[in-house]
């Protein structure tokens, strides 16, 4: 039954719902004129029929609902593809499952209407997979599950909002609003109304439609069959299944990516000296935290004007669209899609790192971790030129306290973004390391915090184990100026203690990248860089929990890559060790080989990274 609550920021009209509804088909409007209220109370009245705000428009207006400037940019990239299939496939969630009890009532009372009369219909749903029929009450209560909103769990059809860039369902228009919450976090603009298929864009705070949009919504509503099966008496729905148009046309243009593609097993042709790319890049590619959040980009993916720009010059990069997370999000595709292991020429992100930073222009070798950084860097940068863009938006189309309040959150010290950014160098690699200094005399402690995206570590011990007791051990200050005795003291005079300096990791990230140092460079003498080849031991698994400040439990990293540097520091060459489906594989430019495991422990390690 509708309720006859008062919703507030809805665009619909007042309508007068009868109390026959049964919440899942369209609302019919009457109006009073056509009621027969001159013998009834204002009692009886309210019994039968329920005030209520409808949220979307009638049905046969849809096509009248105009488009807004926000989907006609989306639907202008190359993401209109991906926005029409996922529109579809929430526009099938949305549709109402056709009850045969509650069909029959409401036939009964509907006898007059030609249109609606399904009395020689029969309605079962059947698994596309096997054939076997799905119980109604299965049905709803999994479409019950599916529509619930991700947060206060209420699964009211009405009251969801599907999100068009994302899994996220929400409630909406009540006291929640978990929908409106979603797209204040997350700045997915768009979503659908889990009770009709109808877009909702909530910058511009209304419902939307499109041509395009509104042709995929008729054919998934009003159906697509064929006179023959419109001719036979017992209708027969097949979950989940597409028109036979589109099951043609993915049958001829379907192509099997095979295990190459899964794996993402595929090399970097060497381009000129840039096997130190190479080997970062492959790092990046098959860490799943990250892959993961590439392939749910759509934060930049749909607000990302330089992309939208490449796409309007046929992916011409000047210095204006250069971008290096597009860049990389180019080479996961490329990656994730081969059906071939050919090496792939990152010509793309080369052009773009060499507007970006001009010293990685040329063909010459570069170290490995200082582009790794450099590429962690646009990663941030990139994130908040997006959220910038968006926040700045956002308080240009609204003069409310709470925008400007958000505005000042994103714009405070380097701590304050550091916790909050949602960027891959942040939210990966970011951890805290804490630094506590106890002078002798006092027994002050003195605390200071740094954020840290790797641990950079000496190379002359023999395991790694040995080389974080070195970096984390008591180190004895003699000349500490402590502040506590000095402003305790009455004279003037500055006064200096002994102390005991320890630190300790504070936080520890997802993936903890240690660089061993094997390269020294000698400035008070020859100015020349030399390079220390011993080997050192690392384990497959790493507990750092004596080296953290928590102790309550074991905290324990795999390994899962390892990049090694080999020859000299002036004619050197990269290439790097990645685990992927428990094998180890060795990547050397465009040449892909399995490996064991031994292989990999007694390599010559230069950059080693563990995941949780």
């Amino acid at each position: 039954m509708p309720s006859d609550e008062t919703i507030s920021k809805s665009n619909g009209n007042i309508h007068i719902a009868t109390n026959n509804i049964n919440g899942v088909g369209p609302t019919t409007t009457t109006t009073t004129d056509q009621l027969d209220i001159s013998d009834q109370s204002s009692t009886l009245l309210h019994n039968k029929i329920n005030f209520i705000r409808e949220l979307t428009p009638r049905p046969d207006n849809y096509s009248s609902i105009n488009s807004c400037n926000h989907i006609e940019s989306v639907l202008g990239t190359k993401a209109k593809n991906t926005v029409f299939e996922t529109y579809r496939q929430a526009v099938l969630i949305s549709q109402p499952i056709i009850n045969n009890n509650n069909n029959n009532n409401n036939n009964n009372n509907n006898n007059n209407n030609n249109n609606t009369n399904n009395n020689n219909y029969k309605s079962i749903y059947k698994l596309k997979k096997d054939g076997s029929i799905i119980p109604i009450e299965k049905l709803i209560n999994s479409k019950n599950l599916v529509l619930k909103c991700h947060q206060c769990h209420l699964n009211n059809f009405g009251n969801s909002m599907i999100c068009l860039q994302c899994p996220h369902v929400g409630c909406c228009f009540n006291d929640y609003n978990h929908s409106y919450s979603h797209y204040k976090s997350t700045k997915h603009m768009f979503s659908i109304d889990s009770s009709c298929g109808l877009l909702y864009c909530f910058k511009c705070n209304d419902f939307i439609n499109h041509p395009e949009l509104e042709k995929i919504r008729l054919q998934i509503v009003l159906g697509e069959h064929d006179e023959e099966k419109k001719k036979k008496t017992t209708t027969t729905t097949t979950v989940d299944d597409d028109d036979d148009d589109d099951d043609d046309f993915i049958k001829q243009n379907y192509v099997d990516p095979g295990q190459i593609a899964i794996k993402g097993l595929k090399g970097f042709v060497n381009l000129g000296a840039t096997c130190f790319m190479s080997s970062i890049l492959q790092t990046l590619i098959h860490n799943p935290l990250i892959k993961y959040q590439f392939f749910n980009n759509d934060l930049h993916y749909f607000n990302c004007e330089k992309f939208h720009n490449q796409f309007i010059n046929q992916g011409n990069i000047d210095e204006n669209n250069a971008c290096i997370t597009c860049s990389i999000d180019n080479i996961f595709q490329s990656f994730y899609t081969s059906t071939t292991n050919e090496g792939f020429g990152m010509t793309n992100l080369l052009t773009t790192a060499w507007y970006k930073q001009k010293s990685l222009a040329g063909f010459e070798e570069q170290d490995a971790h200082e582009f790794w950084q450099f590429l962690l860097n646009e990663f941030h940068m990139d994130y908040q030129r997006i959220i910038n863009n968006l926040n700045s938006n956002s308080n240009s189309n609204s003069n409310s306290n709470q925008d400007n309040n958000e505005k000042n959150t994103h714009s405070s010290n380097d701590d304050s973004v550091v916790n909050s950014c949602g960027c891959i160098m942040h939210s990966t690699f970011s951890f805290e390391l804490q630094s506590c200094i106890k002078c002798d005399s006092c027994d002050s402690i003195t605390e200071t915090v740094d954020p840290m995206i790797d641990l950079s570590l000496e190379v002359n011990f023999t395991n790694l184990y040995q080389s974080l007791q070195s970096f984390t051990r008591d180190e004895k200050l003699d000349d500490y100026n402590c502040k506590n005795c000095n402003n305790s003291n009455n004279n003037m005079s500055t006064t200096t203690t002994s102390a005991i300096k320890k630190l300790r990791l504070k936080t520890l990230p997802q993936i903890l990248s240690i660089q061993l140092k094997r390269f020294r460079h000698d400035i008070l003498g020859s100015f020349q860089a030399t390079k220390i080849q011993s080997h050192i031991n690392f384990p497959l698994f790493l507990n750092v929990t004596e080296y953290s400040v928590i102790k309550d439990t074991d905290y324990i990293y795999q390994l899962f890559a390892v990049v090694c540097h080999q020859g000299s520091i002036n004619t050197g060459h990269y290439t790097v060790f990645i685990k992927n489906n428990s094998n180890w594989y060795k990547f050397d430019d465009s040449v892909v080989t399995m490996v064991s495991q031994d292989v990999v422990i007694n390599s010559e390690a230069y950059l080693l990274y563990y995941i949780v």
